[in-house]
């Protein structure tokens, strides 16, 4: 049977972080716990005053800001990151964290390849004075000139129609809007990160369908009806949907007001076929 889970807010893991950092909470949301190979998420919680020290990892690690302002530096860059803000460091990239503000700051993190459990190989490295920047400039979704990082508000939304992405284009996912955030445009090799938005909608916009690769579903605003591995289920904010590869699933919003999440996949679907309907492949005559 293929992997599915759903995780629901508040059911989040507390993760000891793999170095030293003041001020840092991490909660788990997906790992190998839920059967993933190639995905982990979590949210990291920065206290107001805390670091994170410079450090690099064997795998790629993007973030969207949930809540809060946050200094990143990523290689030689250093940007000051609100709500909406999000980014990548690249592997084998130095990159460290501050929160010189009085507020926590919250961010969802996305790790792919899916860091190893065996011991043999480190998850996170110290990298000797590389130091967390405490000031940068504030993302600028209208600059050229930045690496790493993005924004993302609600004027980005493009209207609502038929899906169109790699891996797939058609009508067997309706009344959706994509907004791509961490793909090759910022460097990334092995994942995506992407907001998708559905309308109010009588029949399911995403009709069940699986994939030759894993997804993960954090759901930021509203709720949706679902189907998770052939069982029907309510999903709202703050909790993620995992499905692995071959999982089926599918999504509707019979709500009032649009639903939201923050997707991400890996490894990266093919150009074709990367898509695949139950409907299309059933076994019922």
């Amino acid at each position: 049977m293929s992997p599915q889970a759903i995780v629901r807010s508040g059911d989040a893991a507390p993760e000891t972080p793999e170095i030293d950092a003041d001020g840092l909470s991490v909660s788990k949301v997906l790992g190998t716990e839920q059967g993933a190979m190639h995905l982990s998420a979590a949210t990291s919680l920065l206290a107001g005053g805390g670091r994170i020290p410079g450090h690099e990892h064997p795998f790629e690690e993007s973030f969207f800001v949930l809540s809060g302002r946050v200094v990143v530096t990523i290689a030689d860059r250093s940007y000051e990151l609100a709500e909406g803000d999000f980014g990548f460091a690249p592997l084998g990239v130095p990159h460290a964290w501050s929160n010189p503000f009085a507020e926590p700051a919250e961010w969802l993190r996305v790790r792919a390849p899916a860091p190893r459990t065996d011991g043999r190989t480190v998850v996170s490295r110290l990298v000797a004075g590389f130091d967390p920047a405490t000031s940068g400039p504030a993302v600028d979704a209208k600059a050229s000139n930045q690496r790493y990082v993005g924004h993302f508000d609600d004027t980005q939304i493009p209207p609502p129609g038929p899906i169109a992405m790699p891996g797939y284009r058609g009508y067997g996912i309706n009344d959706v809007s994509i907004r791509m955030m961490v793909d090759e445009f910022l460097g990334a090799e092995h994942h995506t990160l992407f907001i998708v938005q559905f309308e109010p909608a009588d029949v399911f916009s995403a009709k069940e369908h699986f994939h030759p690769y894993e997804e993960l579903y954090y759901f930021t605003h509203g709720a949706a009806d679902g189907l998770v591995g052939g069982e029907a289920c309510k999903v709202s904010a703050g909790d993620l949907v995992f499905a692995g590869v071959g999982a089926t699933h599918g999504f509707t919003n019979s709500g009032d007001v649009p639903v939201r999440w923050i997707e991400a996949q890996a490894p990266k679907p093919t150009p074709r076929h990367g898509t695949l309907f139950v409907h299309d492949w059933s076994t019922d005559d």
